[in-house]
């Protein structure tokens, strides 16, 4: 995907318009329209500025990676990356399914762990 659909993309699911965002970031309302669109690119500043917005990683915004978070250097494993990619395509209600249902494995394994080592 390239950095103009990832930013449609993140723009509706923030539900925001393109002056709203714009507003945001202190430019024209215009000016993310025309990043939509192809006809202009991000200053450096500003693709920082609406990956800080976002919660996104300049990588993810430009393309180069799959992964929406920077990671601080470390290496994730590719089952990880996969999973958080699935996660955040959900709507937030089924997102909070999702953790209450990781909740109950976790407490599941929790008591099949203890009942095999005879602890009740």
């Amino acid at each position: 995907m390239n950095f103009n659909v990832r930013l449609k993309n993140l723009r509706q699911k923030h539900k925001l318009t393109q002056s709203e965002l714009a507003d945001i970031l202190g430019l024209k309302p215009t000016a993310i329209s025309n990043y939509e669109s192809k006809r202009n690119e991000p200053s450096f500043d500003k693709l920082i500025a609406l990956s800080k917005y976002f919660d996104v990683s300049c990588d993810y915004l430009l393309g180069v990676s799959d992964a929406y978070l920077p990671v601080g250097g470390e290496v994730l494993d590719k089952d990880i990356v996969e999973f958080f990619n699935l996660y955040q395509q959900l709507t937030p209600e089924n997102a909070t399914e999702m953790k209450d249902y990781a909740e109950y494995l976790l407490y599941k394994q929790n008591n099949e762990s203890e009942n095999a080592s005879g602890k009740n």
